[in-house]
């Protein structure tokens, strides 16, 4: 996915990424469309996961390997942002981000078959 491609298709996704750590559940189809690229119906884990190391790449504007409030201000509140800071040195490193983001799919893969549905 080209960089632009994947820069509308997190600005896109940020609604739904908030939503998940807010606890609440919700997808529109296009942010889902982006994320289920074998076109199969369903969302897999690989192709979450795929799609939010290119996020966190995209996110990390000065390419040292970890996130800022500055850097995710657009789509995280200071709330989410402390809670994805699991170490609480008020940075988000790739593993903190990747770390937070999977356990969003995992709650939302209801029946945990590894697939999201929309």
């Amino acid at each position: 996915m080209k960089k632009s491609l994947l820069a509308s298709a997190l600005v896109a996704l940020a609604p739904a990424m908030v939503m998940a750590q807010a606890g609440n559940q919700g997808m529109t189809y296009e942010q889902f469309n982006h994320l289920d690229t074998d076109g199969s119906g369903t969302v897999s884990e690989a192709e979450y996961y795929h799609f939010m190391e290119g996020a966190f790449k995209e996110l990390d504007k000065n390419r040292n390997n970890s996130l800022s409030p500055d850097e995710t201000s657009h789509i995280l509140s200071q709330e989410q942002f402390s809670q994805m800071d699991a170490n609480g040195n008020g940075r988000v490193s790739r593993q903190e981000f990747l770390d937070q983001v999977m356990a969003d799919f995992h709650r939302h893969d209801s029946d945990g078959d590894g697939q999201l549905r929309p």
